[in-house]
């Protein structure tokens, strides 16, 4: 007979297995959508890519639609997670902007997979309520990132807020202008969102440093 312990490790693990199966199911579902696109996306065809039964990816996915909403969030949490522990370590509010930035057109979000999933559900936020409460909330959580990084780098709450959705038109435009119309590199990417900040923010700090000096 189980202990009361050994009930809840069974309990923990048996989570832990129903967690790490979804994941495997949801990351299949990238490679996938990057080598047939949204169009052909199959639960079969995905759990074929898994390894596992179609009837245990149906367990975890009602249907195709479920499928690519949950994916979305799967990457949205993500993303969330990585700039939030990459974030908490870098104490320059000008570098942690521009990790901020980098994190936007990372390894993951720029997968094949994930270029067809991302634009697709902010799409579909023009007539689905809950994708776009998703859509809204992460972008919400991303500005208020950029907004608080350009007050401790010392603009004024005004320019902050102006600089701050300058930043997120810079991330919609700059993903589609490299994934999309293929118009620039990665390289001119990050160059450009980097030169953006600087621009932002360079002028203060040598503001802050002459009436330091101008003090001594």
């Amino acid at each position: 007979m189980q202990t009361a312990s050994e009930i809840i490790d069974s309990r923990k693990e048996d989570g832990s297995h129903y967690e790490g199966m979804r994941t495997r199911l949801l990351d299949a579902t990238l490679a996938v959508v990057g080598d047939v696109g949204l169009e052909k996306l199959t639960i079969r065809k995905v759990s074929d890519y898994a390894g596992v039964s179609v009837g245990l990816a149906h367990h975890h996915f009602e249907n195709k639609s479920n499928l690519v909403y949950k994916t979305f969030v799967h990457l949205i949490r993500r993303m969330r997670d990585q700039l939030t522990s990459g974030r908490r370590g870098i104490a320059d509010p000008v570098e942690r902007m521009k990790f901020t930035a980098d994190m936007c057109f990372n390894q993951e979000v720029m997968s094949p997979g994930a270029a067809n999933v991302w634009p697709h559900m902010w799409s579909s936020s023009a007539h689905d309520a809950e994708v776009q409460r998703l859509c809204a909330a992460f972008s919400r959580r991303l500005r208020s990132n950029f907004l608080f990084d350009l007050k401790q780098a010392g603009c004024d709450p005004a320019m902050a807020r102006i600089h701050a959705v300058q930043a997120m038109a810079l991330v919609h435009g700059l993903w589609i202008e490299h994934k999309v119309a293929g118009s620039i590199s990665m390289d001119e990417v990050i160059g450009i969102f980097h030169g953006m900040i600087d621009n932002a923010t360079h002028w203060v700090w040598k503001s802050n440093m002459r009436r330091s000096a101008s003090a001594h």
